[in-house]
């Protein structure tokens, strides 16, 4: 254990690049391991690993601070800690992961210090000999991040893509991939039937190195380069009935931007350069955060570090303040946001209501387990941050004095500052319940479907939302509904659905029978959730089934046999072949 005095800086240093070197060591080996998992359809050691990789972060920090424990609130020596932190980092290619994980030493070892540059890496990644910190160029051709194909016939470069990526070998059909990969494109690209493609005018494939593999797929990543037109292009490959196939060719921002969605679960790809490659994917996709693509990686505390500087930059250039968040209260959290800025913040409430038999633990660990958990697209991932600080002008009267009267707990009031202990951000939608108040019926028929397909793509992964209401779902900018209460959830197989019985009020009109705690009556879901028979009418059109205890019971029995439903990033229609399982 380190001596409380005079501590040499080097050696608390070096103390935590060792630990930054060993979760990043363990952070690649079960990433590596993810092609053969695809490869052997492994999929429960998928779910394993995804879980195994999250929990290495908090197992490195707590190892490190346990060897520097006597350096606790002792900030007058990380001034020089820091600075040389800076020499050892200095060409590693991941510094800027680096860098956030010194971040997190200091805070865990300094306690209630808030991040400056004098101490820690607030503002920048620490400075390197090869990389700029205060610009993101995209990275050419050749550089080891991407590879490159030219020629006149999609389909040809788009099989010497497969090849070279490793899985080419695997696949059950090469040249029928290839084949309705090139018919599709032609269908779809008016550019690509347009124009004549000759030897001097080639088209160009470009991807990414290295495979993303997520739950049961993989996906090849890049942009398809016609003349001066860079269209973002992506290869989702899955096992079929016959073997693993390419099952959906998606291009354009719009589809490329879904499956890098805040919705998922964390890609596992092999990359040296995190930085570099998230510098290439924003390029791909410009509409996307820094800090989510770094999240969509399984760097979600660099994701988290990237998140805080782009909420300063944002309150360095905006005027607005911050307001309750639109839509009904919650029981359980206090939501509000910067309507300039696409997030909320959720803080627990100091007390819940009688109604509400969940304790504050209980909520952590519901948001916990959706971390860890498939998110199959339908719920949103969040940031937890502790002691998270906001400007005191910016916030209107009227929300600091409802935070103050139902989550005073968790408030800390200072002259210039309002310090909240724990909260969680989450990218902002539009509530369920207000843009069915709002949409053209064609998009109210859309959006019931979709609630409905949402409800049983969660119960597919093992999730029962337990609050089913509305109010509790959002809508994204791609018209996904998206489940993002949790303070209920739980495993679906640890629900008891029940039928309703005959005479289920006695002469009082009170329930005579018992009801458990995980009993639940889906009958009652039809007036429960729709009391607009129209609305009711459209859910029963798909999926009168949930409307059923036996319908509940089939997708729980499919669960526990893991016959599991496939979730894609893509609607059917994008998919390449109908009998993909």
């Amino acid at each position: 254990m380190m001596k409380p005095a005079g501590p040499d800086h080097h050696d608390v240093a070096a103390v935590i690049l060792q630990g930054f070197d060993r979760y990043r060591e363990q952070f690649v080996q079960i990433t590596r391991g993810a092609r053969d998992r695809f490869l052997e359809a492994r999929w429960s050691a998928v779910e394993q690993a995804a879980r195994e990789r999250i929990g290495l972060y908090k197992r490195a920090k707590s190892s490190v601070c346990s060897q520097l424990i006597d350096l606790a609130d002792r900030e007058q020596d990380w001034r020089n800690i820091r600075t040389a932190y800076v020499q050892l980092v200095a060409e590693r290619q991941d510094s800027a992961l680096a860098g956030t994980f010194y971040n997190t030493v200091f805070r865990a070892l300094n306690h209630r210090k808030n991040l400056d540059d004098a101490h820690a890496f607030v503002s920048a990644n620490p400075p390197t000999y090869t990389d700029s910190n205060s610009s993101h160029p995209v990275p050419e051709p050749g550089n080891g991040i991407t590879r490159s194909y030219a020629g006149s016939h999609p389909g040809e470069i788009v099989r010497q893509a497969l090849l070279d990526s490793g899985l080419g070998a695997f696949l059950a059909d090469l040249d029928g991939d290839c084949l309705r990969v090139h018919e599709r494109l032609l269908a779809q690209i008016p550019l690509l039937r347009a124009r004549e493609t000759t030897a001097d005018r080639a088209i160009v494939l470009e991807l990414v190195n290295s495979v993303f593999y997520r739950n049961k797929g993989a996906y090849l990543i890049g942009r398809l380069l016609i003349d001066e037109h860079v269209i973002p292009l992506a290869l989702a490959l899955r096992h079929s009935e016959e073997g693993i196939a390419v099952d959906a060719v998606l291009w354009g921002e719009a589809r490329l931007s879904v499956v890098f969605s805040f919705t998922r679960s964390y890609f596992m790809v092999e990359t040296p350069e995190p930085t570099r490659l998230v510098d290439y994917l924003q390029s791909l996709l410009p509409a996307k955060k820094r800090s989510e693509l770094y999240t969509s990686l399984g760097f979600y505390k660099q994701g988290k570090t990237q998140f805080v500087r782009g909420y300063r930059a944002h309150l360095a250039v905006s005027t607005d303040r911050f307001v309750i968040a639109e839509g009904i209260r919650g029981q359980v959290m206090m939501v509000f946001g910067l309507p300039s800025y696409q997030i909320v913040f959720k803080v627990m409430k100091d007390r819940f209501p009688a109604t509400k038999s969940v304790s504050h633990e209980d909520v952590r660990r519901a948001y916990q387990l959706v971390k860890t958990h498939d998110r199959v697209g339908r719920m949103a991932d969040t940031q937890e941050f502790h002691f998270f600080e906001f400007p005191r002008q910016r916030f209107e009267p009227a929300l600091l004095e409802e935070l103050l009267a139902v989550a005073g707990e968790s408030i800390e009031l200072h002259e210039d500052t309002v310090v909240i202990r724990h909260l969680y951000a989450e990218r902002m939608m539009t509530p369920l319940n207000l843009y069915i108040q709002q949409c053209s019926e064609f998009q109210l028929q859309q959006v019931i479907w979709d609630y409905g397909a949402a409800v049983r793509e969660l119960a597919a992964a093992n999730i029962f939302p337990g609050d089913m209401l509305l109010k509790n779902f959002g809508v994204t900018r791609h018209s996904r509904v998206v489940f993002y209460d949790y303070d209920e959830i739980c495993y679906l197989t640890d629900v008891n659905f029940r039928d309703m019985p005959a005479d289920a009020r006695g002469p009082g009109g009170e329930a005579w029978f018992d009801v458990g705690e995980y009993d639940v009556f889906p009958e009652e879901f039809a007036t429960f959730l729709f009391p607009d028979q129209t609305m009711r009418a459209i859910f029963e059109e798909q999926h009168a089934d949930l409307f059923t205890a036996a319908g509940w019971r089939q997708i729980q029995a499919q669960v526990r046999d893991r016959i599991l439903l496939d979730v894609y990033p893509y609607p059917d229609r994008a998919r390449l072949l109908a009998d993909s399982v």
